[in-house]
């Protein structure tokens, strides 16, 4: 009796969870694109992310040439960017910006994916290939949309953007410095006063170019540099350098005069 009520309470158990699976699944009108358009709005404003992309996914891919077809295809890129999916909202925003160039999503879609890049690239310690990436998208959506009332945003993200890249080479350079591998040292600080020679690491890639020169020996072109920067705009650790530099192209010259 026992092992009867416990397989008739598993059985009621296994068939409440079937029930309650399939009642959840959500059903879908086809004929009624835009009622399923707005409950899409409504899931979003409500914050579920994962409903609504089923909602707007079901949109594009049954009216792909309707009226809510880019509408639905931006606000399916939107439920990946906010669930920080940015690989994925990229894609979903490029969709739209190629399919649908005339769309008036496009300007925020790729205003979007320059952002999309920008939140993905990582640490400057790590690879930047996304960081420069963001920085390409930032450059052209400026370019392609100069009204943008996101320009200020963009053209702050690219400074940022700039100072990364910097300091990722500025920090390259100064393990090849302490490993007195002087050649390869200046390729990195050549590239900072090449490239990024608006950022803040520009005067301290002088000190450090500079302190390679010595390194090489070649002492005229070192110092040549080295009046080119002002000690006060330097950091405590960049002055500390710069006279340390300066003191051994000194003693290097006294010596070949001996």
């Amino acid at each position: 009796m026992v092992k009867w009520i416990k397989l008739t309470v598993l059985s009621l158990l296994t068939l409440w969870i079937f029930q309650g699976c399939a009642g959840s699944k959500p059903q879908f009108d086809v004929n009624n694109i835009e009622q399923e358009y707005e409950k899409g709005l409504e899931l979003m404003e409500k914050k579920n992310w994962l409903r609504a992309e089923e909602t707007f996914t079901f949109i594009v891919y049954n009216d792909p040439v309707g009226v809510y077809a880019d509408d639905a295809q931006f606000q399916l890129a939107e439920t990946h960017y906010f669930r920080e999916e940015y690989l994925i909202a990229i894609d979903e925003y490029n969709r739209l910006i190629n399919r649908m160039p005339n769309s008036p999503f496009v300007e925020q879609a790729s205003w979007r994916k320059a952002e999309s890049y920008y939140l993905l690239s990582p640490d400057y310690r790590l690879d930047q290939t996304l960081t420069k990436r963001a920085l390409k998208e930032m450059q052209n959506f400026i370019d392609l949309f100069p009204q943008s009332e996101h320009v200020p945003r963009a053209t702050e993200h690219i400074v940022e953007i700039r100072e990364k890249l910097a300091h990722k080479l500025y920090g390259s350079g100064i393990l090849y410095l302490k490993l007195r591998e002087w050649d390869s040292a200046l390729l990195y600080f050549n590239e900072i006063l090449d490239l990024y020679y608006d950022t803040t690491y520009r005067e301290a890639a002088l000190v450090a170019k500079a302190e390679a020169l010595v390194g090489k020996n070649e002492l005229d072109e070192a110092e040549q540099i080295m009046r080119q920067v002002n000690p006060e705009d330097l950091e405590k650790s960049s002055r500390k350098q710069l006279t340390r530099a300066y003191e051994e192209l000194q003693e290097r010259r006294a010596e070949a005069s001996d």
